[in-house]
C-alpha cells in the first residue's frame, strides 16, 4: 500500500521550506526552496519556484497540503494564487497568509505573532476574535522587518559618507559588505529586481554596529523595537488577549541578540505574563494546517 502524506510549505519573500508529514503527524521529509510571495516576483517564476519544490517530493501520495505564504492579504490574492499553484499540482490544498500558520506549528490555538523576516507581519488570535496588523509590502508597511532596517542602515551610512548626517561605524561596513570603495556605487548593487531581498541583507550590520556602541545603531535599534512592540501590541489588544499567552517570534530579524533582549524586555513590562517563543520552521505549522484542512473537507477518514 501507497504511504500517505500531509504537505505543509512556507513561503516568504527570500526564500521557502517545504515539509512532509506521515499520517501519525511525524516529519519525514524537509526540502527549501526560493521565493513564494506572488506579489514580489513574476508569474513564471512563482510557478516555476513551486514547481521545483513540488518535484523533490517525487511520488510520494499527498493527501492534503497547505501553502502558508507571505502577501496574501485578500481573498483576490488568495484566488490568484491557488489559480496558480493548480497548475503544477495534482492534489487538493488550501492557501493561506503566512502569518496563519505560526501558531499550529506549535499546537497554539491563541496567542500572538511577530513574524520579521525580509518583510514584517503581526497577528493575534483569541477565539473568534482574529487580528492582523502590517504586512502590506515595504511601500505601505513592513516595519520591524530586514527590509525596514536594512534601509534605516544604508540611509545612515550614505549620510555618513555624504556628511549630511552624524559620522556611523555603519558607512564602513556597508562599505566592507558590498566591497567598494565608493560608496555612491552602492545603487547598482540596490536597485535590481531582488531590491527588496537585497536591501534586507545590510539589516545584520546594525547588531555589529550596536556591538560597537555606536550611536546611530542604538538609536536605529530602538525605533525598530518601538515598531515591533507597537505592531504586537495592537493585535494583542484587538483580540484581547489577557494573562498568560505565546508571543511567537519568526524570521531572520530575531538573530540579533541586541533587538531581541531589548524587546523582550519592553514586551514584559507591558505584558507581564506572556512568553516569548522563537519559531525556526514555520512550515510545519502548514503541514498541521494541512490535516486540519483535511478533515474538513473528508472528515478523519485518511
Amino acid at each position: 500500500m501507497n504511504k500517505k502524506y500531509f504537505l505543509g510549505i512556507d513561503g516568504g519573500s527570500t526564500r521557502s521550506r517545504l515539509v512532509l508529514l506521515n499520517l501519525k503527524g511525524k516529519k519525514v521529509f524537509e526540502v527549501e526552496g526560493r521565493c513564494l510571495s506572488h506579489r514580489n516576483i513574476p508569474e513564471e517564476e512563482f510557478i516555476q519556484n513551486v514547481s521545483n519544490l513540488v518535484t523533490k517530493i517525487k511520488n510520494r501520495k499527498i493527501l492534503f497540503g497547505c501553502f502558508s505564504l507571505a502577501a496574501i492579504d485578500t481573498e483576490k490574492d488568495r484566488e490568484k494564487v491557488i489559480k496558480l499553484i493548480n497548475k503544477i499540482v495534482n492534489f487538493r490544498f488550501a492557501v493561506v497568509s503566512d502569518i496563519e500558520g505560526v501558531l499550529p506549528s506549535l499546537n497554539l490555538e491563541n496567542g500572538a505573532v511577530i513574524i520579521a523576516g525580509t518583510g514584517s507581519n503581526y497577528y493575534a488570535k483569541n477565539g473568534n476574535l482574529v487580528a492582523k496588523a502590517g504586512g502590506l509590502d515595504y511601500i505601505l508597511s513592513d516595519e520591524g522587518s530586514a527590509f525596514s532596517i536594512g534601509q534605516k542602515v544604508l540611509r545612515a551610512a550614505v549620510r555618513s559618507r555624504d556628511g549630511r548626517g552624524e559620522k556611523t561605524t555603519l558607512e564602513r561596513l556597508v562599505l566592507k559588505k558590498a566591497k567598494i570603495k565608493d560608496m555612491r556605487e552602492i545603487v547598482n548593487l540596490i536597485y535590481t529586481k531582488t531590491l527588496k531581498s537585497n536591501v534586507g541583507e545590510f539589516a545584520p550590520l546594525l547588531e555589529k554596529a550596536c556591538k560597537k556602541k555606536d550611536k546611530v545603531a542604538v538609536r536605529i535599534i530602538s525605533s525598530v523595537i518601538d515598531e515591533l512592540e507597537n505592531g504586537v501590541g495592537t493585535v494583542i489588544k484587538k483580540v484581547k488577549l489577557k494573562g498568560i499567552f505565546k508571543i511567537v517570534l519568526v524570521g531572520g530579524v530575531f538573530k540579533n541578540k541586541f533587538l531581541l533582549t531589548r524587546l523582550e524586555k519592553r514586551v514584559k513590562k507591558r505584558f507581564k505574563k506572556a512568553k516569548m517563543i522563537i519559531v525556526k520552521n514555520p512550515a510545519l505549522g502548514a503541514a498541521k494546517l494541512a490535516i486540519k484542512e483535511q478533515e474538513k473537507y473528508y472528515g478523519d477518514n485518511r
